[in-house]
């Protein structure tokens, strides 16, 4: 009886334990599960705020990009009206010393003309009319050198009269030009003073905007690295597509080449063959026919003329092709290796040119040329590619495109929206670039 109460007791024992080590086991999956929630939230979390900061970074090195353009432009502008100053007192100086001339010399002829005046009073005692004067003469002849004598001062007399007029009149004209030259020096001087105010609060607004990317200094390089790998993608579509149209064209000009190859293999066998009907009919005749001239390849021939004609057309206008877009704009990054001006240690490379324009605008060809090309790329939007003989022109960051692959474009037509980027506060941002074939060209010296 006791022996069966112990085994009772024993097996009362281990169902307890064994109950125990399941609410424990319920309990440690649980907390696991709340654990793995907890941490995948802390990581959504921590991912959404990297994003946030990176997008945050990458508008405000946009800002500073703007901003660096800006001062760029007004720095221009001082150098300009320094130098408009400069020739407007260099044009002062000389109108002055002109307007001192003019008034010695008309001075000095009011004086002559003054003596005159008095000299000839006094050849006539005073006050003796010309008429008494005439009448006075002891002789004809004296009467008549005295009505000559009369004439000729009433004539010199009316024209140095005609004279001073027309030397206050000048005089007068130089001194509304001084004038004129002072207002406009007047106005330059507070269109510097403005745009150096102007300046001075940009700079102070970027030293800002340094001071914040600075604090954010992994975000920066994330963003920056992230900037430089999209414009490494680019690079290499682009070169696949410039090596991919250049074996298309090797692949014609082949087909070509070998269409009139057989083309004159035909022409030298019909050539042979009406030679040797002449020869059975060389009783009638002892000449045959030359053999015709193998005609140039028409496909070839016009590929080559458009081809050296777009080529030349497109050098010769070097300077002073069309400007990617129309109305206001900004080159916030340039062509080429720069440091940057304001982050130490930050090193840009830039294959063509980013310009900023007001939301809203477009992007135009900056010469006739043919649609070789339209893709999408990571950071770029739609890109357009427009071909001008071995010249290339890149529109990257579009929308609303209005063209497609093949079409024959005009110089100045629309190919499309430039892209507002919502996550930068609408900043229109196209990037357009310039090469001959692969070869990278700096945009800002082919176009204005």
């Amino acid at each position: 009886m006791l022996r069966h109460l112990l085994i009772i007791m024993l097996a009362l024992l281990l169902a307890s334990g064994d109950a125990s080590a399941a609410r424990k086991k319920q309990r440690n999956l649980s907390s696991v599960k709340k654990e793995q929630k907890a941490t995948q939230r802390a990581i959504k979390l921590t991912a959404e705020q990297i994003e946030a900061n990176a997008k945050k970074t990458g508008r405000t090195l946009s800002a500073l990009n703007a901003l660096n353009a800006e001062i760029t432009q007004q720095n221009k502008s001082i150098t300009a009206i320094a130098g408009q100053i400069d020739s407007i007192d260099a044009s002062i100086a000389v109108i002055s010393d002109s307007i001192r001339i003019l008034d010695e010399r008309l001075e000095a002829m009011r004086a002559s003309y003054a003596n005159s005046i008095k000299s000839m009073h006094r050849a006539n005692n005073g006050s003796m009319s010309a008429l008494a004067f005439i009448f006075a003469s002891d002789s004809f002849t004296q009467a008549y050198r005295r009505v000559r004598y009369l004439r000729e001062f009433a004539a010199w007399k009316d024209k140095k009269s005609a004279d001073i007029k027309a030397a206050q009149a000048q005089l007068d004209g130089q001194r509304k030009h001084y004038a004129a030259l002072q207002a406009d020096k007047s106005a330059a001087m507070a269109k510097m003073t403005s745009t150096k105010a102007d300046l001075e609060k940009k700079q102070k607004e970027t030293s800002v905007l340094v001071a914040q990317l600075k604090k954010e200094g992994a975000s920066l390089k994330k963003v920056l690295k992230q900037k430089e790998a999209q414009a490494r993608a680019l690079d290499a579509e682009l070169d696949r597509l410039i090596a991919e149209e250049q074996r298309r064209q090797e692949e014609q000009r082949r087909k070509a080449e070998e269409e009139r190859r057989k083309q004159q293999e035909k022409q030298l066998a019909q050539g042979k063959a009406k030679g040797e009907k002449a020869k059975e009919a060389e009783a009638k005749s002892n000449t045959s026919k030359p053999a015709p001239k193998p005609k140039a390849s028409a496909a070839n021939y016009a590929t080559a003329e458009a081809d050296r004609k777009l080529t030349g057309s497109f050098e010769s206008n070097k300077g002073r092709l069309l400007f990617p877009v129309s109305g206001k704009y900004k080159i916030v990054r340039p062509f080429g290796r720069h440091k940057h001006p304001d982050l130490p240690h930050v090193v840009t490379d830039n294959s063509g040119i980013d310009i900023e324009v007001p939301p809203g605008g477009n992007a135009r060809a900056v010469f006739g040329g043919t649609v070789s090309a339209i893709f999408r790329q990571p950071g770029f939007n739609t890109i357009v590619m427009v071909r001008h003989g071995s010249y290339l022109t890149i529109y990257a960051n579009l929308t609303d495109i209005l063209v497609k692959k093949g079409d024959v474009l005009k110089q100045g037509q629309t190919l499309g929206r430039i892209y507002s980027d919502p996550d930068d506060d609408n900043r229109s941002i196209l990037h357009f670039e310039l090469r001959k074939e692969t070869q990278k060209l700096n945009p800002s010296a082919w176009v204005r």
